[in-house]
């Protein structure tokens, strides 16, 4: 059955690519966006993630990672909100749920009986203003628009909270996108220049290695709550 499921996996993909393909456009040297002919092609493309890949190994895998990650930050988890964006499976509300807080997960294919994932799409967040305390994502090389993710994540979040993006290494750290990413950087840098553009001022960040080598970026308000 694994190499059944193996085998179904490989061929959706190969549809994928033929329908998709590998066209990027650039947007000046800093970033390039997946040549989508509209948005309903990326939300098609991107809720297909889920029936192309085993993530098993990485769900036990990496939310250990995760949840020692966060718990070196100083950071009180218990009792905070957390909202996890693009989170799959909910690995990352796993890890979150670990330290006592109150996780919950977005993303476009939840998939079915998700326990910690509600569908919901990170361009169009559909909780109440201010009425988060960290939204968490390491998934903005699936973004189709990211200043408009900076700005509903600035809109959910409550006056001190916190936006803790992971970003993997640029195209000039040597990382390229793969097949499902549908934005990307030349480097770390270039992409926190753009979160901080739309109201964000680094708090903090940290060199990471799992599940591929990046950082953690802290983020907070660069201006007062409204």
């Amino acid at each position: 059955m694994r190499a059944l499921d193996r085998l179904k996996r490989s061929l959706r993909k190969r549809a994928l690519f033929r329908k998709f393909g590998e066209r990027w456009n650039a947007e000046g040297d800093r970033f390039q966006k997946r040549g989508y002919d509209s948005y309903e092609a990326y939300l098609e493309h991107q809720k297909a993630k889920l029936e192309t890949h085993d993530f098993g190994r990485y769900d036990d895998e990496f939310r250990t990672t995760l949840r020692e990650r966060l718990s070196a930050l100083e950071i009180e988890w218990p009792g905070r909100s957390v909202l996890c964006l693009a989170a799959r499976i909910g690995t990352e509300v796993k890890a979150f749920l670990d330290l006592g807080t109150f996780a919950v997960g977005i993303d476009l294919n939840p998939g079915a009986d998700n326990r910690y994932v509600v569908h919901g799409d990170f361009h169009d967040l559909q909780f109440a203003p201010g009425s988060i305390d960290v939204v968490y994502t390491n998934s903005l090389d699936h973004a189709f628009d990211i200043d408009r993710i900076a700005r509903e994540v600035l809109k959910v979040l409550e006056p001190d909270g916190v936006f803790l993006v992971e970003a993997v290494q640029g195209r000039d750290q040597g990382t390229n996108p793969g097949f499902f990413e549908s934005f990307f950087w030349k480097n770390i840098d270039e992409l926190i220049g753009q979160i901080e553009a739309a109201g964000f001022t680094v708090a903090k960040r940290s060199p990471i290695t799992r599940p591929w080598p990046g950082e953690q970026i802290c983020f907070r308000r660069a201006e007062p709550f409204a």
